[in-house]
């Protein structure tokens, strides 16, 4: 399982920032495949949330989100 912290985004500098986009967190593919599944996990309910809320453009938008981190989890593949 991985741990999450989180920093409210004022509390975030630019130097950490670049730090995270920069740096790989992961080099195993099983962990990369439950960071995957996690994200789809999290961005499919914070869609639902965003259309509950009548936020449809940013539901559009976290609904494009869970479905690419599926693809990267491997749950999405094409049919042989």
């Amino acid at each position: 399982m991985v741990a999450i912290a989180f920093k409210k985004a004022s509390d975030v500098s630019n130097s950490e920032i670049s730090a995270i986009d920069s740096t790989p967190i992961l080099t195993n593919g099983t962990e990369r495949e439950e960071i995957a599944l996690y994200l789809a996990q999290m961005t499919g309910e914070l869609a639902a949330l965003a259309r509950s809320a009548q936020y449809d453009l940013l539901g559009y938008f976290l609904e494009m989100a869970r479905i690419e981190a599926k693809g990267h989890a491997g749950v999405l593949r094409a049919p042989n």
